[in-house]
């Protein structure tokens, strides 16, 4: 559904459709981000000055374009396929991240969002969230032993073995930098060969447990550091060539086993096919 409005005067676009419409300043400027607000047609930045004679138009439906890709959507849970670059959650300097995003998102629909997993800014993949808080606090309080699989793609270098189990205490320095250690919190990382392209490999990895860093760390001291991690070592890239592709978990209260995958991002083919 479309509105649309014609400007009589000089005046600034948020106060001017605030008076128009029941929408408060935070929603519309969330609409402006998502381009359902244009200005004689075209699309605009805040802050903006509507002039005599301009057309605004708002679109109210659903929101039809969205900063992230929604694998899975229900009155419970929302499965996203985070970008690369990008932060799981804030971390108090400002920069964006995958919550807002989805927080705007169900902003819209009225419903609150709790994040349940957490990938490292420079990994794409599954993230899930859920949108009453018990389901959340039930989900992370038997997270390893509700979850069946949780898999990822890497490229790597060096030479890895065909398949091989990692398993130590990994512990974080002041510095952020994780590394393993005598004393920590238990890591295991377990990995299988799929493919070869000279000096480069694809590996299939699977996680039993979920610690800072784990598997970027884990391979970086078997002297196969993923292609493009500059924190452990990697060789130079446009990315970090790692990716969670696949979870599958019971959920706590129905005991059904819900299976999701995200698919390999385009870098990923540019080195090898799927």
């Amino acid at each position: 559904m479309k509105k649309k409005f014609q400007v009589e005067k000089e005046e600034e676009i948020l106060t001017y459709l605030e008076e128009k419409t029941d929408y408060s300043k935070k929603k519309l400027k969330s609409m402006v981000k998502y381009h359902q607000i244009l200005v004689n047609g075209k699309k605009i930045k805040l802050p903006l000055s509507l002039k005599q004679g301009d057309e605004v138009s708002l679109t109210t439906e659903e929101i039809l374009s969205l900063p992230f890709e929604i694998i899975y959507e229900d009155q419970e849970l929302l499965v996203v396929n985070k970008k690369e670059g990008l932060l799981t959650i804030a971390n108090g300097k400002g920069e964006e991240n995958l919550y807002h995003q989805v927080l705007e998102y169900l902003h819209h629909k009225k419903e609150m969002v709790f994040i349940v997993n957490r990938l490292d800014k420079e990994t794409s993949g599954i993230v899930l969230f859920t949108k009453n808080e018990r389901l959340k606090e039930a989900l992370q309080k038997d997270w390893n032993t509700l979850v069946v699989e949780r898999n990822y793609v890497a490229i790597t270098t060096g030479n890895p073995l065909l398949e091989d189990s990692i398993q130590s205490y990994l512990k974080e320095e002041k510095n952020t930098f994780v590394h393993s250690a005598k004393e920590g919190k238990l890591a295991i990382t377990n990995y299988c060969k799929k493919k070869s392209n000279g000096p480069y490999h694809l590996l299939d990895i699977s996680i039993q447990t979920g610690r800072k860093n784990q598997i970027r760390v884990h391979l970086k001291e078997k002297g196969i550091p993923i292609l493009g991690d500059k924190k452990y070592g990697g060789e130079r890239a446009s990315r970090l060539f790692l990716h969670c592709y696949h979870l599958s978990f019971y959920h706590p209260k129905t005991k059904k086993l819900l299976s999701f995958d995200a698919k390999i991002p385009k870098e990923f083919l540019k080195w090898f096919s799927f």
